[in-house]
């Protein structure tokens, strides 16, 4: 049997939208439209090119067609987390319903060579999503059937709006979790060489820069999306960092370690709320990620180290 067409983006934005419906009968029988057209060839792709586009330009009115974009993003990310690998230990009839709701393989290289650039174009609670998609897509896929993925992370170190940088810090330090609480073994160290010969330069670079530019006197937002990224990148390291102490965080522990003392130092009354507590704030998130980092080393009982403890 032929294989149907994708759904136009005016039948996709008003089938998105029906799976918002508060009436169970239009939400199921939307439901059951995006399920068999999930493993359309190009279903996928028409997903992205809406969740892409400005909310006017799809047919319908602003309102509606950002609820659908919302949605688009939701459906992605749902359709990366079931239809991008079989779970080996399911079922045989689970199985089966898992094959009929694979991203076709034709598709699935368009999707990793522009799913990094479209979370860096999309607002911030689209790219949550993304983001995620991104990850569960890395776990199966990173870093041998993904080579360009760390690259074009990184690539958005530099831009200067910093819910970009903040987005790709995020699903970075996502994606490296996994080189934390495993065995060791040959295949998770290259994999740990292979991320840290990409970005251990760049990262201390961004750090070093970041903890800096707390001194400018920013604004409460800028302050507050800064000390989210260093947050990001403590999480970062602490997973690089996590099996072995690398040669090049070696060689780099004056930095690091002067940055890790100005950031447990650091106030700024301007972003402690008096009524929050018991509520953790950035500067509380972000100093806990260094105290994380400082333990680890400590355990380690690091030679390198133990210089710069006084410092702390």
């Amino acid at each position: 049997m032929a294989a149907l067409p994708p759904l136009t983006p005016v039948e996709l934005t008003n089938v998105l939208s029906q799976s918002l419906s508060p009436d169970l009968t239009i939400r199921s029988a939307a439901e059951r439209s995006l399920l068999a057209a999930q493993s359309q060839p190009g279903h996928a792709l028409a997903v992205l090119r809406l969740i892409s586009a400005d909310p006017s330009s799809s047919g319908c009115d602003v309102v509606q067609g950002a609820m659908a974009r919302q949605a688009a993003a939701v459906h992605f990310k749902n359709m990366v987390k079931k239809g991008w690998v079989i779970d080996d230990d399911d079922d045989a009839t689970a199985t089966a319903a898992a094959k009929q709701s694979l991203i076709p393989m034709q598709d699935r290289t368009v999707i990793k060579n522009n799913l990094v650039q479209l979370m860096c174009t999309v607002p911030p609670q689209i790219q949550s999503q993304i983001g995620e998609a991104i990850s569960l897509i890395a776990s199966h896929d990173f870093p041998s059937q993904w080579d360009n993925l760390l690259t074009d992370l990184i690539s958005k170190f530099g831009d200067s709006d910093m819910n970009v940088v903040n987005g790709v810090l995020i699903t970075a330090n996502s994606i490296f979790k996994r080189f934390r609480y495993v065995q060791r073994s040959d295949d998770l160290y290259a994999d740990i060489l292979y991320v840290l010969n990409k970005i251990q330069e760049p990262l201390t670079r961004l750090f070093l820069q970041t903890a800096g530019s707390l001194d400018g006197n920013p604004s409460i937002p800028e302050v507050t999306a800064r000390l989210a990224a260093l947050r990001s990148m403590c999480r970062i390291f602490y997973s690089l960092n996590y099996q072995d102490l690398p040669e090049y965080f070696e060689d780099h522990m004056p930095e690091w370690m002067g940055g890790f003392a100005k950031l447990l130092e650091y106030a700024n009354p301007a972003l402690v709320d008096e009524d929050e507590e018991m509520q953790p704030g950035p500067i509380d998130n972000v100093q806990v990620a260094v105290v994380q980092n400082l333990n680890l080393y400590g355990n380690k009982d690091e030679e390198p180290f133990l210089p710069f403890l006084p410092q702390f």
